[in-house]
């Protein structure tokens, strides 16, 4: 006969986080795939008010999947630690890349990427954004 422990303190705060994050991500990621499409960068009929520099360049619908949900400058996943889900998980800190822009603004693949907002009210993602190399 084995014996197993019961699951400790950590694991039981880890599983409440995860039960009560999920809904939360959900709703999210798919606000952001209708606001996007499969990749912002890629999709550009669809946000005309977004910035895009001349070095940028597009690449194929082939190569344009799969696609990925990447958090914005200071809603990075590293700097939110610890936040309530609603706080950590929004539309205006989130945005739907496919994995090559995604590579590319984390830094993973050359050239890199930089996104940042082209108006400072405070809307992030859900305003217009400007993408360089």
């Amino acid at each position: 006969m084995i014996i197993r422990k019961k699951p400790g303190p950590t694991a039981r705060y880890r599983a409440k986080r995860r039960r009560a994050e999920t809904p939360v991500i959900k709703f999210v990621r798919a606000q952001c795939a209708e606001r996007d499409g499969d990749c912002r960068v890629c999709d550009w009929e669809n946000n005309p008010d977004d910035w895009h520099s001349d070095d940028l360049e597009p690449i194929d619908d082939l190569m344009c999947n799969p696609s990925q949900w990447a958090h914005l400058g200071d809603g990075k996943r590293a700097r939110t630690r610890g936040m309530k889900p609603e706080q950590r998980h929004t539309t205006a800190k989130s945005l739907i890349l496919c994995q090559v822009h995604h590579d590319r603004y984390d830094g993973r693949a050359k050239p890199r990427m930089f996104i940042a907002e082209l108006d400072n009210h405070g809307l992030g993602a859900d305003g217009p954004l400007e993408f360089k190399q």
